[in-house]
């Protein structure tokens, strides 16, 4: 087992996290085990061998992927010739359900089992898709209870782990040293604006949350605005848009879950942000925009009546969603100014984020998960 060789493909921000901390779960099980693939820096300092970088490629939509077509044509050529030369013993897919459906088909051609990690969420679309997904998978890792049970019931080899953010959302500095260090005054709110981490999501919603930054500033003392960066793929970018603002926002590097932690509200992107703000207990307005014919398609195609994780697990509305045409920033200052006046919303929302983390599992998802994928290698 010493070497054992695992083909890992991500395209997220998101799935780099994961793919990193899953790497080092493998290795202290069998720590001879040989990584290579495509994903991001996290990955890198993982000790992974990374042909491609791809975490700039993550977005929703048809439309809004066309431009990294020719792109992820060029990356599947690429994983093609390691799987069918290298022919690791293992490939091992994170999130971006298209893309990694076609290299699991590729695998599958070659001889090489696949294991989904942070799957597609079927629970989310019609059911053949899912019976599609379980087709081409040898192990599929849950992370939500629900999602384990519909990918069985569509004929799928499924273990539950329970959800990686357990052991991952942990401030490393306590509330105290983070106003030291940012420079904060203790003294007033502090809203976090999360974006989102695709390049699609940043220039949709990061122009909308500092125009309602700044009519809250007007109406609301003493408040003050901090933008943790997730990565530094799109660094830059959000820098360029928020120096053209007219409203003062503190960027913050290497600081997610402390400034989630100390916000008294975050307005965010849907997806893993809202997610890691739950374990934090950190309420949040989850905001999100995107081409009006993706839009469309969704709301044709999915099948669920929200789409902020919190909210889902929850099967009820426990945090606000502004969408789409809802997604302005008059209505969105209100809607700050509504719960930062009325403490008692906030705390409502605080305990409703409990009850849904309590829904995620036990800690020590990644290292049930790195043992999942040694037993299919096995």
């Amino acid at each position: 087992m010493s070497e054992l060789k695992i083909l890992i493909s991500v395209t997220e921000v998101s799935g780099d996290m994961h793919a990193a901390n899953l790497v080092k779960a493998i290795r202290r099980i069998n720590p001879g085990t040989k990584f290579v693939g495509i994903g991001g820096e996290r990955m890198q300092k993982a000790g992974v061998d990374i042909r491609s970088i791809t975490t700039h490629m993550g977005t929703i939509g048809l439309l809004e992927g066309v431009k990294y077509y020719p792109s992820f044509l060029k990356v599947r050529s690429m994983m093609k010739k390691i799987l069918l030369k290298e022919r690791p013993h293992l490939l091992v897919l994170i999130d971006s359900r298209d893309f990694n459906l076609g290299i699991a088909r590729l695998g599958k051609k070659f001889g090489i089992p696949a294991v989904y990690y942070i799957a597609p969420p079927v629970w989310a679309w019609p059911d053949h898709k899912g019976k599609r997904v379980a087709r081409t998978l040898d192990r599929i890792i849950a992370i939500f209870p629900f999602e384990a049970e519909i990918y069985r019931e569509c004929g799928a080899k499924v273990a539950f782990v329970g959800h990686p953010l357990l052991d991952i959302v942990k401030p490393n500095m306590s509330k105290e040293e983070v106003y030291h260090k940012f420079g904060l005054n203790s003294g007033g709110f502090i809203i976090g604006l999360l974006p989102g981490s695709r390049e699609q999501e940043i220039n949709n919603l990061l122009p909308l949350m500092l125009s309602t930054a700044a009519e809250v500033s007007k109406r609301l003392k003493n408040v003050q605005f901090l933008l943790p960066l997730a990565s530094s793929v799109f660094a830059d970018r959000i820098m360029r848009i928020v120096n053209k603002s007219e409203v003062s926002v503190k960027i913050v590097t290497d600081g997610v879950y402390e400034v989630m932690n100390i916000s008294h509200l975050l307005i965010t992107s849907s997806g893993t942000a809202t997610l890691e703000a739950s374990c934090l207990g950190t309420p949040m307005i989850i905001v999100y925009k995107t081409s009006l014919s993706t839009w469309l398609m969704g709301k044709i195609l999915l099948k669920l009546p929200y789409i902020g994780f919190p909210n889902i697990l929850a099967n009820k509305m426990i945090v606000p969603e502004l969408l789409q045409f809802q997604a302005k920033p008059d209505r969105l200052s209100n809607l700050v100014l509504e719960l930062l006046n009325h403490p008692q919303k906030l705390e409502t929302m605080r305990m409703g984020l409990r009850k849904v983390v309590k829904k995620l599992g036990e800690p020590g998802a990644i290292d049930r998960a790195a043992k999942v994928i040694m037993e299919v290698v096995s």
